[in-house]
């Protein structure tokens, strides 16, 4: 039984992990990190910035600029931000940094970043990202297909580096699209379990899951210490009715794509079971309004003001608040080889809205899902952060 304070309104879980966060750089990464630090104590930083990260040295510089982010005073501004001051735990976030699998991407990469050793810049490497080629934003430098890339997870394999999977098939072995909604399925039927069978000793995780097959396989095969899946809170709230409700909503596209109500139904029921091998990875990745309301709308939900409190208003939906504090501050960290924080965060059952965007010192607007006005219209969360 974890130590859970559970009251007629309120809830104390040990401080959250993000498994899965994107920040992107500059004046886009200043505006929006604050929002994740104030939430999670740790999270493993996406790579698929430009350039991509796939180097011990770039993956350092990155963590700089993210810690000076949380350091610095705030520089975005929005009522989604429930806490304006640069509170002790926002600086006390620590990134934790991974590398892109590029084709650059080398064992000696691999065995460099695995050290930490100061001599290395001193940034240890949690982990490798596999993007799909094409299949999402900044994956052009992704392999077709990650069986690809077989020196390198030979020697991820050997030092005991994570693999995180975007598990989709994007484009066939004839270059051919597939159905998006598609990809999920067809991965873990197909390419996943041969990639298990190679690397036998490989620890993978699969990233933001979305559909009942992958669930399905995940249920039968998932262990804490060798296959393990991460879940947004977008995939738990929505399906394919709300993404066209009143119109294509754009703050829902994302990859991979929300699916049927039979598919979300599923996720739900998979979360409230406590899995060990389920955790929180929010996937949060935002960007600019001009990519996102476009008729080539960016892939990716900003999620990270309110991704928290909607975790904890699903559960507690769910009536499984009693496993929250496992899903989002025990399980991922497990799978990293951490420890859980060892400090606390309480949420309260309060209703609030999210009325404005995150806007950059360049004035750029980045909006949060349930934004009152350009998410479903009028939504409400109802719980949020409890501030000292």
């Amino acid at each position: 039984m974890y130590n859970v304070l559970v009251a007629k309104q309120e809830i104390t879980i040990k401080r959250p992990f993000d498994s899965h966060v994107h920040l992107r750089r500059g004046a886009t990464l200043r505006a929006v990190t604050k929002y994740t630090a104030e939430r999670f104590g740790r999270g493993i930083i996406m790579p698929n910035t430009e350039p991509p990260i796939d180097t011990v040295e770039q993956a350092a510089e990155y963590k700089k600029e993210i810690l000076s982010a949380v350091s610095s005073p705030a520089s975005g501004r929005s009522n989604v931000l429930q806490n304006v001051r640069t509170s002790e735990k926002e600086r006390s976030f620590e990134p934790l940094m991974t590398f892109y699998l590029t084709k650059k991407l080398s064992p000696k990469d691999i065995e460099k970043g695995a050290s930490g050793d100061p001599p290395a810049g001193g940034c240890k490497i949690y982990a490798v990202k596999s993007y799909p080629y094409g299949a999402t934003t900044n994956s052009q430098w992704g392999y077709r297909n990650i069986l690809e890339a077989k020196d390198v997870l030979k020697e991820m394999e050997m030092v005991g580096m994570p693999l995180l999977l975007h598990g989709e098939v994007h484009l066939n072995s004839h270059d051919e699209e597939e159905d998006p909604y598609d990809g999920e399925r067809m991965f873990v039927a197909d390419v996943l379990p041969r990639l298990l069978e190679t690397y036998p000793k490989l620890k993978v995780s699969l990233e933001h899951m979305s559909s009942a097959e992958a669930i399905d396989f995940m249920e039968k095969n998932g262990a804490v210490d060798k296959l393990v899946t991460t879940v947004t809170p977008h995939h738990l709230m929505y399906d394919r009715r709300e993404a066209f409700r009143g119109g294509y909503r754009s703050l829902l596209h994302c990859k991979p794509l929300v699916k049927t109500a039979l598919d979300k139904e599923r996720l739900l029921a998979m979360v409230r079971k406590g899995l060990p091998f389920v955790s929180a990875g929010t996937d949060s990745a935002p960007h600019p309004e001009s990519k996102k309301f476009s008729s080539c709308c960016a892939f990716g939900v900003f999620n990270a003001p309110v991704a928290l409190e909607l975790y904890t208003q699903v559960f507690d939906e769910l009536g499984a608040l009693d496993k929250l504090e496992g899903f989002l501050s025990v399980n991922g960290p497990r799978f990293f080889g951490l420890k859980p924080d060892t400090t606390t965060i309480t949420l309260v059952k309060e209703d609030w809205q999210v009325t404005e965007p995150v806007v950059t010192e360049e004035g750029i607007k980045i909006w949060s899902i349930c934004d009152k006005t350009h998410g479903l219209g009028n939504e409400v969360v109802h719980w949020k952060i409890k501030m000292n």
